[in-house]
C-alpha cells in the first residue's frame, strides 16, 4: 500500500512574535520545515509528499528549502488555506482522486518525530483505517471560569494529548473533509472530522520530543532535542 504524506505549513506564527513565518525559523541553522520535511523524505515508506503552504511563498520554498533537501525535487506544493483544514484540504486535492492508500497529515513545524514513530503509526493505520500518534496528558488539568478561577479539576484517566502524524485511508478522509465543508465544520484536527463519521480512530503512543513549535519558549525546548534528532546522512545541510 502506497502512503502519502501531506506536510501542514500554511499558518502565519503570530503567536511566535517574529516577522519570519515560524515553519521557517532556524533551529543550528536549519529552517524547522527542512527538518520536518527531512524526517519524511528519509523514510524509506513514504512515497509521495505534498507541502501545503502560502502560495505567495513557493518561489522561496523551492529556492530556499527544496534545494536543501536531497530529494526535495519529490515534493509537490499545494496552496495553503487561511485555516489547517483547508491546507489539508488543498493537499488532498494535490494528491489526485486517484490516489488510493494512505495520507499522514503532518505538523510542518513538528521536526521531531523519529521514523519509527512514523513506521508505527503508519501500520495502525494500514489496518483499522485511521491512527494517530499522541502522548497520556501528564500534567494536572483545570477547569477554570470566564472570571479565571478554578472551576473543576479533570481526572487524566484515559485523556491523551494528540500529535501528528495522522494516518488515514485517503478515501475515508477525503470523505471526512467533504462533509466537513458541506456542513460548515472547523475541526481542531482531522482525527476529529474523521470522529464525525462514526469512525474509530486508533491512538498510537507517541514521544514528548514531538513537540509542535509555535511559541519562543518552545524554540528553547527544540534546541535541547536537537542532538538526537540529526539530519539524514546524505543531507548537505546537515
Amino acid at each position: 500500500m502506497q502512503i502519502a504524506a501531506i506536510i501542514v505549513a500554511g499558518g502565519k506564527g503570530l503567536r511566535m512574535g517574529a516577522d519570519t513565518r515560524k515553519q521557517y525559523l532556524k533551529l543550528d541553522g536549519v529552517p524547522i520545515l527542512v527538518r520536518t520535511l527531512d524526517a519524511f523524505l528519509s523514510c524509506p515508506k513514504i512515497h509521495r509528499i505534498v507541502l501545503a503552504a502560502p502560495a505567495d511563498d513557493f518561489p522561496f520554498i523551492r529556492s530556499e528549502l527544496l534545494s536543501l533537501l536531497p530529494g526535495g525535487d519529490r515534493v509537490v506544493l499545494a496552496a495553503g488555506g487561511a485555516e489547517r483544514q483547508e491546507s489539508v484540504y488543498s493537499g488532498l486535492k494535490a494528491l489526485g482522486t486517484d490516489f488510493k492508500g494512505l495520507v499522514a497529515v503532518h505538523d510542518g513545524v513538528r521536526p521531531f518525530v523519529s521514523e519509527e514513530e512514523i513506521l508505527k503509526v503508519c501500520e495502525a493505520a494500514s489496518g483499522c483505517g485511521a491512527a494517530i500518534l499522541a502522548v497520556p496528558a501528564f500534567e494536572t488539568l483545570k477547569r477554570v471560569s470566564t472570571d479565571g478561577a478554578i472551576a473543576g479539576t479533570l481526572s487524566r484517566d484515559g485523556l491523551w494529548m494528540a500529535q501528528t502524524p495522522q494516518v488515514f485511508d485517503a478515501g475515508l478522509l477525503c470523505r471526512a473533509h467533504d462533509e466537513a465543508r458541506a456542513l460548515g465544520v472547523l475541526g481542531t484536527d482531522d482525527a476529529s472530522l474523521v470522529e464525525r463519521l462514526g469512525h474509530p480512530v486508533e491512538v498510537v503512543a507517541g514521544s514528548r520530543c514531538n513537540i509542535k513549535i509555535t511559541t519562543p519558549d518552545d524554540l528553547d525546548l527544540a534546541s535541547l532535542f536537537l542532538p538526537r534528532f540529526p539530519l539524514s546522512a546524505e543531507n548537505p545541510a546537515g
